[in-house]
This record gives structure tokens, sequence and C-alpha cells, in this order.
């Protein structure tokens, strides 16, 4: 499974637009590999830019902390199959993976509307 995450540079996990790292991260290989998060340039559209990035990189699967999406953005993932790592809050990379690895993060079709801000 592909997993897009968008990160600061201390590898916290943010919303799309809050980071300034997007790693793509292949959970069976354990290999990830970053890029500058192409949101931080636009002034609109970010959060879609961010998807299609993420998308054309083989992602199938976003770690979603809250605010992670807007309406449109939300909509364009469930259209092209998007599934979601609902994460409560902000939390590193490194336990990310090891909640992963143990099961403890949940992979969901949809995410709850109080998430999804506005476009």
């Amino acid at each position: 499974m592909i997993i897009a995450l968008v990160l600061d540079q201390d590898e916290n996990i943010l919303p799309i637009i809050d980071g300034t790292i997007i790693r793509i991260y292949d959970t069976e290989s354990g290999k990830y590999q970053d890029y500058p998060n192409p949101a931080l340039h636009l002034k609109e559209g970010r959060r879609g830019a961010v998807l299609r990035f993420a998308q054309e990189k083989g992602a199938t699967v976003f770690a979603s902390p809250p605010k992670t999406f807007c309406e449109l953005s939300y909509a364009k993932a469930q259209e092209n199959n998007i599934q979601f790592c609902q994460l409560h809050g902000q939390i590193k990379f490194h336990t990310f993976q090891e909640l992963l690895n143990n099961g403890k993060v949940l992979i969901k079709n949809h995410l709850p509307a109080q998430e999804i801000v506005p476009s």
C-alpha cells in the first residue's frame, strides 16, 4: 500500500496545506520518498494539487489529521477511491509507522463530516 503524508521538518503529520513535505510511503518495502509540498506556492486549489500529486506518485491512501481535506478535495478523493488513515491529532511519522505496523491505524473509505473544512 502506498500512503501519502504531509509533514513538517520535525516529521509531524499535518493537514495538507500546513506541511512543507509530501512523503510517499510504501508500506510493503518500508521505503519512502520526500517531495516539496506543491501547495506552498499556490493561492487556491492547494489541497487538490497535493491530492493530484500524491495520486501521480501512486498513493491510494492519505494520512488525514483533522482539516486535511476541504469539501472539494474530499469529494475528488472519494471519486478517485482514495482511502484515509484518520488521525485524531498531530503525531510523528515514526509513531504512525509503529501504530500502522501494530494494526492500530484503520484504513477507512470515509472521514467524519466535522473533519472536512468548507471549500
